[in-house]
C-alpha cells in the first residue's frame, strides 16, 4: 500500500471517530461543528467522503462474496464439528467415535473392555 493511500485511510478514520463524536453527542451539526472550531461545509464534506468510502468498501465485500445467478454458493470451510479431529473404533459390532477432547483414561478403559469382548 503506497503512501498516499495510507494517509487517506488515516484520514478517513479520524473523520470517521469525528462523525460518530457528533451522532453521540447529540447535538446539532452546527452546534458540534461550533464546539469542535469545524467549519460546517468542512465537516459534510468529511460526512461524505467517509460515507463514499464506506460504500465502495460494502460494494467490494458485496462483489468478492458475489455468486453467479443459478449457482449455489458453498460454505469456505467446513463447520467446525465436521472439521476436528475424528477418531472412529469398530470392534465386534462396536463403534466409538473419539476427537481431541475425549478424556486419555476413559479410552483406555474403553478399549480394554472392547478387547475382552
Amino acid at each position: 500500500m503506497n503512501t498516499q493511500k495510507i494517509a487517506t485511510r488515516f484520514r478517513l478514520s479520524g473523520w470517521c471517530e469525528a462523525v460518530k463524536e457528533q451522532v453521540a453527542s447529540g447535538q446539532s451539526i452546527a452546534a458540534f461543528c461550533r464546539e469542535n472550531g469545524i467549519h460546517t461545509s468542512t465537516y459534510y464534506y468529511r460526512q461524505r467522503k467517509v460515507r463514499e468510502a464506506a460504500c465502495a468498501e460494502l460494494v467490494k465485500v458485496q462483489t468478492e462474496n458475489a455468486v453467479p445467478s443459478g449457482w449455489a454458493h458453498l460454505a469456505e470451510s467446513l463447520p467446525e464439528a465436521v472439521t476436528e479431529n475424528l477418531l472412529t473404533i469398530e470392534v465386534s459390532g462396536c463403534r466409538i467415535t473419539v476427537n481431541n477432547q475425549t478424556d486419555p483414561e476413559l479410552l483406555c478403559k474403553v478399549c480394554r473392555a472392547l478387547r475382552s469382548l
